[in-house]
């Protein structure tokens, strides 16, 4: 079994820092909360995306993956019966899937709950299929990128 710890743990703490002191409590991993790095994943260009996997790499606590997805940017929701702020959710879980590969990632943890709750009127059902939507897309997206 190995263990991985959330960089969110050690907030504020500059990120060479963290590694080190995770490699040095014996974690063989670690999780990254988008939102301590940038309010979206897309405002994290390429070569900072490159430097935080090497980063990691080198320290010997590489990325597992991605959690608490959508505690940023404000305004994404999996369940809502509103179509644009779905589709927004649906793109944002694409640039995710983006992100954590690019990080060197392989899972992404859904649990951000409060954009997962279910609204008044809607459903168990109905936020399925919602949800269903939305991830579908990312999934789509991750094996394009597996596949190319």
């Amino acid at each position: 079994m190995k263990y991985a710890i959330c960089n969110e743990t050690f907030k504020d703490w500059e990120w060479e820092r963290m590694l080190e002191c995770i490699a040095a409590l014996g974690y063989d991993g670690v999780e990254v909360a988008p939102f301590t790095l940038a309010d979206k994943v897309t405002d994290i260009g390429d070569q900072r995306r490159r430097d935080l996997r090497h980063a990691a790499q080198r320290a010997g606590v590489p990325v597992v993956g991605l959690h608490w997805l959508l505690v940023s940017p404000e305004g994404l929701y999996v369940t809502t019966p509103d179509d644009a702020v779905r589709n927004r959710t649906a793109d944002y879980f694409v640039d995710l899937v983006r992100f954590c590969a690019d990080l060197g990632g392989e899972l992404m943890v859904i649990g951000s709950p409060k954009q997962r709750n279910l609204l008044p009127g809607i459903t168990k059902e109905r936020a399925l299929d919602y949800a269903a939507e939305v991830f579908s897309r990312a999934l789509r997206s991750s094996f394009a990128l597996s596949a190319g």
